[in-house]
């Protein structure tokens, strides 16, 4: 039974991770066409992350920060609820296999 519900959460998780992608990239795209000074001044984001280029980092942090909040726009404060939401439970399915694995082992 451990094993399923390890895997349950194990997909959860996954799937929870994608709909974070999903999320940040939207945040990203509505500021780049909403607010393109804001996009540009955090050195134009997106998921194509290179090293050296720290525009992702400093974009998670202004979001994390919620500096976006002086903007206005109903829509990227909907976005970020979603991503925190998304944050809460990923954590949660994430300690949810951690005790599912220490369970196993215990068992085994």
């Amino acid at each position: 039974m451990e094993n399923i519900l390890f895997l349950a959460f194990v997909l959860l998780f996954v799937l929870l991770m994608s709909a974070h992608i999903y999320t940040t990239n939207a945040f990203f795209v509505r500021l780049k066409e909403s607010h393109e000074e804001v996009w540009k001044d955090l050195g134009q984001p997106k998921w194509k992350i290179h090293f050296g280029d720290d525009s992702f980092q400093n974009a998670m942090k202004y979001i994390r920060e919620k500096k976006f909040s002086e903007l206005n726009d109903a829509l990227l404060a909907n976005y970020y609820k979603k991503l925190k939401s998304v944050e809460y439970f990923s954590a949660f399915a994430a300690f949810l296999i951690v005790v599912f694995t220490i369970i196993d082992i215990l068992q085994g």
